[in-house]
């Protein structure tokens, strides 16, 4: 009992120094702190510690250093809170500006509902936490991917791929989140370190109900919203125990996805695109899927700046290169260890073009998406909620989330069409890859849900065609 104190403890503190060196970046890209609730800087917070930390540790690799947890966590640690003490003199004597919603008009609210909604989710991660921390590592890519390799960096104390055949140019995030929690913990402790994923999804639910509030949508609105993703289907509730990349990958998604869209709506705080810029280096650093998932943001950003044409056009078009240059400080490093260490990148994933693939593709694809095992009715009520909008889909920032949802889709398709599979191993490959995919997704199809909410607790009366970038000198960097 007293181990066990001992390395909840262990556990604790290194989860909180996540935390905190992620708060010295926030710092860094945030003008102004007051903008930013506590709750939602502490949820943006842990994925930016996160991907500070591990890319530390690959900075470690590279240099030919040895891991340890003085190593590996002093000097993050140390600048984070040097940048916060300067931080804090900075700040003495400047005005913060109010959260927007202090600003709104107060709102009925349904204090039932809300109580309900909360204790839904309240259970949901219960029963997450002890379904992780009771079992150990089980699943395929658990053992054979990602749990594999953090077991042998924490062993070798470095970068060790010799003894592993498991596709090692999949970047390396989790693997290194990993093996910084077994430093911690100064052993493998399987049972305690899966205590991570639980923590992923709610600071994932967390990021998803400040978004929705920004947006516009009640409190009530958007605990419905929040417990309406998390509890339809079992893929989100599967992935909260499971020691994989894609829960991860999708909180990455939307942090940044959900920014971009805020500030193509001026409803974005100052900082947001500093912030999602990281969020881009998470996306890249996460998965082999990150860097077109990232750029599939970007593209549908700069598609519907040119579409809707705002004021200040050419000045918004390059303030995307900031979450541009994010995403290439996630994707380069790893990469010049690839090329560094002769490893080839990505030949057992595409290797032709097999037409005869894209019928059958796009019938499991519909199959994955109405399925109501895989998400429930989700994605029906994001595809209803954009045919809702009508006519303002087309004259509105919610052009982003339907290219965004509608091209990573077709990309879908695109990969399985060049996946090189035998007919008889085809549809094992896409039952076994294809939810994981429409995870990465599903928590932005969650914000066009958000706003099928918005628009019906908003009634046939109310103006539902407000102006688009209605501060064109706001400039939320």
């Amino acid at each position: 009992m007293i181990d066990l104190a001992v390395n909840l403890l262990r556990l604790g503190l290194g989860l909180g120094a996540v935390f905190f060196v992620g708060h010295g970046i926030q710092a860094l890209a945030l003008p102004i702190s007051g903008e930013w609730r506590k709750l939602e800087q502490a949820a943006m917070n842990f994925g930016l510690g996160t991907v500070a930390l591990t890319l530390w540790m690959l900075a470690l690799t590279l240099a030919g250093i040895p891991f340890s947890l003085q190593v590996t966590l002093v000097p993050p640690v140390a600048l984070s809170g040097v940048i916060l003490i300067l931080k804090k003199r900075s700040e003495k004597g400047m005005v913060r500006r109010a959260h927007p919603a202090e600003n709104r008009k107060p709102k009925t609210e349904n204090l039932v509902w809300d109580r309900i909604f909360l204790a839904l989710l309240a259970l949901l991660l219960l029963f997450a936490t002890l379904r992780a921390t009771f079992y150990p590592m089980w699943a395929w890519d658990e053992i054979a991917t990602w749990g594999c390799k953090a077991q042998v960096y924490f062993m070798s104390r470095s970068l060790d791929l010799t003894c592993i055949e498991a596709h090692n140019y999949y970047p390396n995030l989790v693997p290194f989140l990993l093996t910084y929690l077994y430093l911690c913990l100064g052993q493998v402790n399987d049972h305690l370190a899966k205590a991570v994923f639980p923590l992923w999804g709610a600071m994932l639910l967390v990021i998803l109900g400040f978004l929705l509030r920004r947006m516009g949508l009640t409190r009530t609105q958007t605990r419905g919203t929040v417990a309406f993703f998390a509890l339809n289907g079992t893929v989100f509730i599967v992935h909260l125990h499971l020691a994989y990349a894609d829960l991860a990958l999708a909180y990455f998604a939307l942090g940044g996805a959900g920014l971009i869209y805020l500030w193509l709506q001026d409803k974005a705080p100052r900082g947001s695109l500093a912030v999602a810029a990281v969020m881009f280096a998470g996306m890249a650093w996460c998965k082999y899927e990150g860097p077109p998932l990232a750029g599939t943001v970007l593209l549908a950003a700069a598609l519907t700046l040119l579409w809707l044409r705002p004021p200040g056009l050419g000045g918004r078009l390059l303030r995307l290169g900031i979450p541009g240059a994010g995403l290439a400080s996630g994707y380069l490093p790893w990469k010049v260890y690839l090329i560094k260490n002769q490893i080839e990148a990505g030949s057992d994933h595409i290797m032709g073009f097999y037409p005869h693939q894209l019928l059958p593709s796009l019938g499991y694809l519909v199959d994955g998406l109405f399925n109501p095992f895989y998400f429930g009715i989700l994605w029906p009520a994001a595809f209803l909620a954009l045919v809702w909008a009508g006519r303002r889909l087309f004259n509105s920032a919610s052009l982003f989330l339907a290219l965004f949802l509608g091209g990573n889709l077709l990309a879908v398709i695109l990969a399985y069409v060049v996946a090189p599979t035998g007919a008889a191993e085809f549809e094992m490959y896409v039952r076994a890859t294809l939810d994981r995919l429409l995870l990465h997704l599903t928590p932005v199809a969650a914000l066009a849900v958000g706003e099928g909410v918005k628009e019906l607790g908003e009634g046939p009366g109310a103006n539902k065609s407000p102006a688009l970038f209605p501060n064109p000198h706001h400039n939320p960097l």
